[in-house]
């Protein structure tokens, strides 16, 4: 059996260069100031466990997000792609939205910054997220939104109430979403060093609590000081360890796909 698990991380490591794009971790960062204000920008990381770039990716997205503000920028790690496919040992993290999300791309490790999908748009690699970061972080607050969450041990009964307000005017299809994310999950990872089979992956997208399209909030113009509260639930799966889960609530425009306000909360 050990033999067989050779064989599986070999190959693995074999293919894992295949649509995995080199992040040259000496030419990113720019030295950005924060910025004041309450405007929170979300990072999406689409990353594959058997990646041997993404690692490194995914910790200079976290260093970004600990020099700018923890409690502003927040990132969720979407498994989609070729190289997020559970090969032998490898974790299963793919889901459906995530794969939506992909939108079709070939390699990893790639992010978006306020963006729902992947376009060529929203395309970025690692070392060019800063200045959208920094702009995203510039801009005027929009929305505001909370998140509760009352999770019951013996159902696993996950029920989430948001409050969702427009503190502008704007305009446009206005949804909400919400997130199912996993932290702190130990499992198989490609690393330039080799295969670590303890690797530590951070903010894993489970899926979502409401469905792939979201809740709506408005279509047309929001007015400031609109405001609604949503209710939404789940159970969750026997193999999420509550102790690390956390709801993702964020308000979006669904015609540009883009981003206006996120909030991350713990379930317990």
């Amino acid at each position: 059996m050990k033999k067989l698990f050779s064989i599986f991380a070999m190959a693995a490591l074999m293919l894992a260069s295949a649509g995995c794009d080199k992040i040259d971790i000496n030419n990113t960062h720019k030295p950005y100031t924060p910025i004041g204000g309450n405007k929170t920008v979300l990072i999406k990381d689409f990353t594959g466990a058997r990646c041997v770039n993404c690692p490194a990716a995914a910790e200079t997205a976290h260093e970004l997000q600990h020099r700018l503000g923890e409690d502003r920028i927040f990132i969720l790690s979407v498994h989609a792609g070729g190289l997020a496919q559970p090969v032998g040992q490898f974790p299963d993290f793919l889901t459906e939205e995530g794969t939506a999300w992909y939108n079709d791309n070939a390699s990893n490790p790639l992010f978006s910054v306020d963006h729902v999908a992947l376009t060529d748009g929203n395309t970025l690699y690692v070392e060019q997220i800063d200045t959208p970061v920094a702009d995203a972080l510039a801009e005027p607050q929009t929305f505001d939104i909370t998140v509760e969450n009352t999770y019951d041990e013996s159902s696993r009964k996950l029920d989430v109430k948001s409050d969702v307000k427009a503190v502008a005017d704007y305009e446009g299809q206005l949804y909400v979403s919400y997130c199912l994310v996993e932290d702190s999950i130990v499992g198989w990872q490609i690393t330039p060093e080799g295969l670590n089979r303890e690797y530590v992956f951070r903010n894993v997208f489970r899926g979502t609590v409401n469905g792939y399209e979201g809740s709506l909030f408005k279509d047309g113009q929001a007015l400031a000081n609109d405001a609604k509260t949503f209710n939404c639930s789940m159970t969750l799966d026997s193999i999420y360890n509550p102790n690390q889960c956390y709801v993702l609530g964020y308000v979006f425009e669904k015609t540009s796909g883009k981003i206006l306000q996120s909030v991350m909360e713990k379930i317990k």
